[in-house]
């Protein structure tokens, strides 16, 4: 046999194996769909994004708790504006009474 007849027949047999890794794939995962569904993988990947997320924020709020505290009184504010500048309207106006 020459060299390109070894290499079709190489060729062939990584040919087959990758077939089937990926029917053995293929199947595995027609397997977890049937018994999931689609619903229960989009849901059990957006509650583990929703874990990775939740995780990084504890993170950042142990690491930066003044500016967390911070944006939370601002928010606060801001949420309460209308109120507050009436009151100060009301309070420092003098021709209100």
């Amino acid at each position: 046999m020459n060299r390109l007849a070894a290499q079709v027949m190489a060729d062939r047999v990584a040919r087959d194996a990758a077939r089937a890794r990926l029917n053995g794939h293929y199947s595995a995962f027609k397997a977890d769909v049937a018994a999931r569904g689609i619903g229960g993988r989009i849901a059990d990947e957006a509650v583990e994004q929703a874990k990775l997320v939740f995780d990084e924020a504890v993170t950042v709020v142990e690491e930066h708790p003044g500016a967390i505290g911070g944006t939370l009184a601002a928010l606060v504010l801001w949420l309460v504006r209308n109120p507050l500048i009436a009151w100060i309207k009301d309070t420092f106006d003098p021709g209100s009474k």
